[in-house]
């Protein structure tokens, strides 16, 4: 990477004119070199200024992973259009709601993807839209093929500090809010990346985020240092362990409960190129960690990071890792602290709040004065404790805290017992109101298949390991938990229902 912050553009630019024939995008619509993304993305950018849109416009993006979500992306920043990945599996209405907030000038859609209902107000939004998959059922739109052979349109002139993109919080604690993602933003987060797990161009990225979370770990990596991507739709061990081996994969990025069925279904398979294990999004547990290291030698480094800070910030790195779910150490880049409620820094072994610093962090949100911070520094709302070689163990969302009778209880250290049962495969711990107590915990439990879970067994087995006042007082069990876009259980919807009318597993 340079030394000085370059836009998406200018990378694209460099590797097409130093390594034209190479490879940056491998997926299942075909490959596409350097050269052949360059020109792709001039002529969707020249198709997209013949539609009237100019700079400071938005333009939402209903894609799944595919190449034209990267296309699409990288046309729009080159001519200084704000690209809005919106997560299509949502509900119609929150779709919709999305849409009328952002006012795109464009619209990218996948319609194979897309919601019948979603078609229907697309088409009498009116915006110009460009479909992907295209269907019967919005004859307007115009579709791909003819926007990448319209002529090119050369980018327009940016710096470092424009804004790339629109990146979405995942609206577990409310509507989702969209984070001024910059090019410098961008740039300084792959940096730490890349010197974090030492990425060059020799290697070859597998990242499995949703197309909407993050989208630009699915190619910045990549884009930066001139090194290869694939991009994976369907998200099975098989899937996932074939991808690995026929692409030669070096470095991954994948959630928990990806590397818990990698673990579990591919233990005879080796990976002998990959090197680079990221887990993020959500507490990658104990044996989680050691299933994998056994059944295939490679760690799995746990990261941390959130919109605001444009991706990582804490990790665990190859020389320095932990299997206990540490978050990891500040990557480059990023100056962490740990904080009480009067902002004052707090001492190794203490619960304090998570603050962030650096030129990776946000400064505001899109149409909005809002920024939970002061001073620079961004405040997570994420409560952590740091141990005395300087590692960060998240301990649960601020607003997540349950307080029974006056005493801390913290829904995660719920969770970590509970997943640890062998008949349990996934679990959420929220706190309901009681008379007595004011609120005590209630977990929602997923049993493992071709299971049945003992409720008397389950509860001893709780008692032996918490304090008693942090034993869930209810439990259910359900068929499946509610998720949001990033793969994370959507505790929004648990607290908002704490009955969950889902029905239970068939015993």
């Amino acid at each position: 990477m340079t030394d000085d912050p370059q836009t998406l553009d200018q990378a694209l630019c460099s590797w097409a004119e130093k390594t034209p024939d190479k490879t940056f995008i491998r997926a299942y619509e075909g490959n596409f070199t350097f050269s052949e993304s360059q020109s792709i993305v001039r002529n969707l950018a020249g198709f997209l200024r013949k539609k009237g849109l100019s700079p400071g416009d938005t333009v939402c993006l209903l894609l799944p992973r595919r190449p034209e979500l990267i296309f699409s992306f990288l046309a729009a920043s080159s001519i200084k259009v704000l690209a809005c990945p919106i997560n299509y599996l949502e509900s119609a209405g929150h779709i919709e709601q999305m849409i009328t907030s952002l006012k795109p000038a464009a619209i990218i859609m996948d319609e194979s993807t897309v919601q019948p209902e979603v078609r229907t107000f697309i088409q009498a939004y009116k915006a110009p839209a460009i479909a992907v998959q295209k269907t019967p059922e919005h004859p307007e739109a115009t579709p791909w093929l003819t926007c990448i052979e319209h002529p090119p349109c050369p980018p327009l002139a940016q710096q470092p500090e424009d804004g790339a993109y629109l990146n979405f919080t995942t609206g577990s604690s409310g509507f989702p809010k969209g984070a001024v993602c910059t090019h410098a933003h961008l740039y300084w987060n792959t940096r730490s990346a890349v010197e974090t797990f030492q990425m060059t161009a020799d290697d070859v990225h597998l990242c499995m985020f949703a197309s909407f979370s993050h989208p630009h770990e699915l190619f910045c990596r990549a884009l930066y240092t001139g090194a290869s991507l694939v991009l994976l739709a369907e998200i099975s061990p098989k899937a996932i362990a074939k991808t690995l081996i026929r692409h030669r994969v070096t470095c991954m990025m994948g959630l928990a409960v990806m590397y818990k069925m990698i673990g579990h279904h591919c233990k005879k398979l080796t990976f002998p190129c990959l090197r680079i294990a990221e887990s993020g999004g959500m507490v990658t547990d104990q044996e989680i960690h050691n299933n994998f290291l056994n059944a295939f030698g490679i760690p799995i480094l746990s990261v941390w990071g959130s919109t605001e800070t444009t991706g990582i910030a804490l990790a665990n790195t190859p020389d320095q890792y932990r299997t206990d779910g540490s978050m990891g150490k500040p990557c480059p880049y990023y100056q962490v602290r740990l904080v009480d409620e009067e902002g004052k820094e707090i001492a190794a072994g203490e619960t304090g709040e998570l603050i962030f610093s650096g030129p990776a962090v946000f400064s505001g949100y899109h149409n909005s004065t809002e920024f939970p911070g002061r001073e620079g520094w961004y405040y997570s709302g994420d409560l952590a404790q740091k141990d005395e070689e300087g590692f960060f163990r998240f301990i649960e969302r601020k607003n997540g805290m349950i307080k029974v009778a006056g005493l801390k209880v913290y829904p995660l250290q719920v969770e970590l017992v509970l997943q640890q049962h062998p008949a349990v495969k996934e679990v959420a711990v929220i706190g309901v109101t009681e008379k007595r107590r004011g609120c005590v915990p209630k977990a929602f439990i997923t049993p493992e298949e071709n299971t049945v879970l003992d409720m008397e067994e389950l509860e001893s087995y709780c008692r032996q390991r918490l304090a008693s006042y942090m034993v869930p007082r209810e439990i259910q069990l359900v068929e499946a938990l509610p998720k949001i876009g990033s793969g994370k259980i959507n505790k929004k919807m648990l607290l908002a229902n704490p009955e969950f009318p889902l029905p239970a597993p068939a015993l």
